[in-house]
Order: C-alpha cells, then sequence, then structure tokens
C-alpha cells in the first residue's frame, strides 16, 4: 500500500514539473512550432504554371545554344549542293571557290548576274528559278557591290529581307563585298538582317584591284577566296562546312552568267 502511494506520489511531481515547465516556456514553444509549420508549408508551397514554363523555355533555349555551339566545333562533312549567287564579283572567285568544293565533294553552282543589285534579286523570279533548279543545300550570297554608295538604305533593307525570306530555311552566308571606298551603310544593313555569324566582312581585306579600281584581280580574288573557305570551315559561322584545302585544280564548273538587266 505505502508503495502504491509513492508511486502516485512521484507521478504528480513528474506532472506538476511538466505543468510548470510549460507555463514558464510557453512562448518559445509556440514559437517552435509555427517556425516548423511555416517551414514545412514553405517546402510543399504550389509553384505557378508561369514559373514552370519560364523555367522550361529557358532550359530549351539552352538546350538549343549548347547544340549550335556543338556543332560549330565540327563542319559539316556531307555532300553539298551549294548556289553560289550575285553580281560581278564572282566571277573571281568562283574560279577558286569551285577547287574546294570539288575537293570536298561538294557541287558548286554558280550564277553571276552582271550590275545586278538586291533590288533585282528580290523583285524578280531570278534566285527562285535556279532554286528550283539546284535544290540547294547551302547557299552563299556576294551581293551589293553595286550598292556601297546608295542612300536609300530604308529600301535596300526590304529587298534584304525579301531575299532572305525566299532563301528560307536553307543554310546560307552572305560574303559582303570587298569595298574599294568606304560605304554609306549598304554593310551594315546586310549584318543586321543576316547576323554576324552569316556575314563575311570583306571590307578589311587588302585586295589588288583590276584597271576598274573596283574588282579584285583573279589572282587576289584567289586569295580572297582562300579566306572565305577557311572561314567557312571555322566556328565563327553558323553552318561551318567541310572546306579543307584542294590540291588540285577543279576540272568542272557550272557557271550561269546573265547579262545587265534592261527594262
Amino acid at each position: 500500500m505505502k508503495n502504491q502511494w509513492r508511486s502516485l506520489i512521484l507521478l504528480a511531481i513528474a506532472l506538476g514539473v511538466v505543468l510548470l515547465y510549460a507555463l514558464l516556456f510557453k512562448d518559445e514553444i509556440q514559437f517552435d512550432v509555427r517556425l516548423n509549420r511555416a517551414k514545412v508549408e514553405k517546402i510543399f508551397e504550389p509553384r505557378s504554371v508561369d514559373s514552370l514554363s519560364t523555367e522550361a523555355g529557358l532550359s530549351a533555349e539552352k538546350a538549343r545554344q549548347d547544340s549550335i555551339a556543338k556543332a560549330r566545333l565540327t563542319p559539316d562533312t556531307t555532300h553539298q549542293r551549294v548556289l553560289f549567287f550575285g553580281d560581278s564579283m564572282l566571277e573571281g572567285l568562283t574560279r577558286r571557290l569551285v577547287d574546294y568544293t570539288e575537293a570536298n565533294g561538294h557541287e558548286l553552282h554558280t550564277v553571276v548576274w552582271y550590275s545586278s543589285s538586291s533590288k533585282l534579286w528580290a523583285e524578280t523570279d531570278t534566285l527562285e528559278h535556279f532554286m528550283r533548279k539546284v535544290q540547294p543545300t547551302y547557299i552563299v550570297v556576294c551581293l551589293c557591290g553595286n550598292e556601297l554608295f546608295v542612300h536609300d538604305l530604308d529600301q535596300r533593307d526590304k529587298y534584304v529581307k525579301t531575299i532572305l525570306s525566299k532563301i528560307g530555311d536553307i543554310p546560307y552566308v552572305w560574303v559582303s563585298p570587298p569595298n574599294w571606298k568606304p560605304d554609306t551603310g549598304i554593310n551594315d544593313v546586310i549584318i543586321r538582317n543576316v547576323g554576324k555569324d552569316r556575314y563575311f566582312d570583306s571590307r578589311t581585306l587588302q585586295l589588288e584591284r583590276g584597271k576598274d579600281h573596283a574588282h579584285p584581280t583573279f589572282t587576289a580574288a584567289a586569295l580572297w577566296a582562300d579566306t572565305i573557305a577557311r572561314w567557312l570551315r571555322s566556328p565563327n559561322t553558323l553552318h561551318p562546312i567541310r572546306m579543307d584545302d584542294p590540291k588540285e585544280k577543279a576540272k568542272h564548273r557550272d557557271v550561269t552568267l546573265l547579262q545587265p538587266y534592261r527594262q
């Protein structure tokens, strides 16, 4: 009987201690409970659809950029049907570029339209005709050598946009004219539309000129073509292709010569 009373007394003392602790430290206990609850709620806080969409978009863009960067490290070695079109500057360039395309398993189809401009290529169906004929997998443009000193740049911008819309999704690069004097802005128009990784800047090249002081000599044009070819196989261009140095002259040329347009 005495043992039972002793047990009851000890139990009462223990309960009393617990109650006393609770009364004295109730604020701290409530704070801890609230803190823990807040942490749990934060962990399970629902995320908005916009947040998830933004993260998914950023992830997809990163993957796209990574893919582009990886592709630039190694030139595309597959066979390319290259359509090379533009003005009279092509006459010297194509003599050397065909050596590169033949040596690397590509086809080069050149269309030289003498005295042509972005206006003519934009407003006629000439480009569409040769695209249907060649079925190109790669396009090289060399144009605007006859527009270095124009002032209607807004209109030229529209012509360049029209040409690019005709090219569509086909990989392409635009070789700038080899300025013999500072231009009035046509190169800025081209860069703005095609981007620096599809624009080969010929303005700073030191090229020997012919009797007209504008067109490079055939020897200089060959050096110009060598520089373009090195760029075409480098990571500096958006769509690098195989362009190893040729060991011999090409035996075949497909060149179409179009006379100046007369209305």
